[in-house]
């Protein structure tokens, strides 16, 4: 059984989210099971020569609108399983979906192309595609051309890895793309308040819908988490169902991971207090022995930022570290520029950096994911595999991979321990940590939550095998 999964970003090549992570170590955990080929566009960012990126000598030409746009198709060197399509409109740019200006103003034109491509990729090679796996808005419109334009003879997957990226366009691109008013312009497919919604042509059109995690599988559906398609996926619910996420082990290893000042394990996990002890003072961040919280991602709403911010103050005063590190929101990233260098027990880096968010991980006590809504989130996994223990909003995936160690006398296999809370405010979260504070006061308690989690399976092993039920 051959599948295509096609993704808008593919860890390393291209990446702005978890998106690219999963699109990476997802279908290498599949290849061991079956036969699967990747596609992404590629962009004029991606190191081809670092990758070893070479053109796989087919060119294809389609004409939309009355313009000829020809694609180009590369593979890698080593893999003639990982596709790249290369279309000037869709990769000349200096960002993915947007630059410093905001969204570019034809995404839908770009995205709309890749998925054209996707299917003529798949005609032009004879790939014997049996299954089509599709991720996020930007690759949804596949299904509907694949199942009401170009017929094949195929099924076709839709995963949603965040239902509040949607894909919304002015309802003139029905015509940019050339798509059927008629047939697809109506309240259950593709029309949105007027507009066209790329994202509810993936739910409509699919023969499987899949989400990140069983909890935000059902929180969807409902008008609080449903991004307003609450309605039509609880009228599409017997395709839906919830697939948590995995780490691949080959990226995310303490006792293998060369960014980590000294590599660890379980068996040696006396080795982990030396990253925090370097981490701390290459930092500026005084008394090591202090408990270290960290905070690495997006800074967005969506993941609670407005509560870390609320609390700085607090933090400030309380016998224990913090390192902020992320890049997101042009407000967000203005308000801690602000906090900068302000209080001696809390560093901001402003940006990313893979190296220091490894060794973060790897240093650091507590993780911070205050998120108010979190499809599954892979940085908790991550921490709880490097021996840092997690403090989250109980919500999406959070949810199902963390369990609060107050309330867990016996955890189940398949969850970690940390620490929860549920009221997604500023005095519950400032509540959380204080809580944290006192389970690293109990030393051997701490530890054992810290060793326990390191031995949790967040691999794709399970994943993986769960998709392949999907696809068979």
């Amino acid at each position: 059984m051959m599948v295509l999964f096609a993704a808008s970003e593919i860890y390393p090549y291209a990446k702005s989210g978890g998106l690219a992570d999963v699109a990476h170590s997802l279908p290498e955990a599949l290849r061991e099971l079956t036969e699967i080929y990747t596609v992404m566009p590629l962009y004029n960012q991606v190191d081809r020569e670092k990758h070893g990126i070479v053109y796989a000598d087919i060119s294809f030409n389609y004409w939309l609108g009355g313009v000829r746009h020809q694609f180009d198709i590369f593979h890698k060197e080593d893999s003639r399983t990982e596709l790249f399509i290369y279309n000037p409109i869709i990769c000349d740019r200096e960002g993915l979906y947007h630059d410093s200006y905001g969204d570019f103003g034809d995404n839908e034109l770009r995205f709309g192309l890749f998925n054209y491509a996707i299917l003529e990729l798949i005609l032009h090679m004879r790939l014997p595609v049996k299954v089509l796996h599709l991720n996020d808005w930007q690759t949804a419109l596949t299904a509907l051309l694949a199942k009401q334009k170009y017929r094949l003879d195929l099924k076709v997957v839709f995963t949603i890895h965040n239902l509040a990226y949607q894909g919304v366009f002015d309802k003139n691109a029905m015509e940019t793309l050339e798509l059927d008013w008629d047939a697809c312009f109506k309240p259950d497919r593709l029309e949105f308040f007027d507009r066209v919604n790329f994202m509810k042509a993936g739910i409509f059109y699919a023969d499987a819908v899949t989400t990140v995690s069983p909890n935000y599988a059902a929180q969807i559906q409902t008008p609080a988490y449903g991004q307003d398609l609450d309605e039509m996926l609880r009228q599409n619910n017997h395709k839906l169902q919830g697939i948590i996420n995995g780490i691949s082990y080959d990226t995310f290893d303490p006792a293998t991971d060369e960014a980590l000042y000294k590599n660890y394990s379980v068996k040696k996990f006396e080795n982990r207090s030396k990253n925090k002890k370097k981490l701390c003072k290459e930092q500026g961040l005084a008394e090591p022995k202090r408990p270290l919280f960290t905070f690495i991602g997006r800074l967005t709403g969506q993941k609670g930022v407005d509560l870390l911010l609320q609390n700085m103050e607090a933090f400030s005063e309380l016998e224990a570290n913090f390192f902020i590190l992320g890049s997101g929101e042009k407000h967000y990233e203005q308000i801690f520029k602000e906090f900068e260098n302000r209080f001696d027990n809390i560093k901001i880096y402003l940006g990313y950096d893979e190296v220091l968010s490894r060794q973060l991980y790897a240093s650091a006590d507590f993780l911070l994911m205050p998120s108010h809504f979190e499809p599954c989130g892979l940085n908790q996994m991550i921490a709880m595999h490097y021996g840092c223990v997690p403090i989250v909003s109980l919500t999406g995936g959070l949810a199902d991979t963390v369990l609060d160690f107050k309330q867990t006398l016996k955890p189940h296999k398949g969850a970690g321990v940390g620490v929860t809370f549920e009221d997604h405010n500023g005095w519950e979260f400032y509540r959380a940590v204080t809580k944290a504070l006192s389970l690293f006061s109990h030393g051997k308690k701490f530890e054992k939550i810290a060793k326990r989690n390191m031995e949790i399976d967040f691999s794709w092993a399970k994943p993986a095998k769960k998709y392949l039920k999907v696809y068979r």
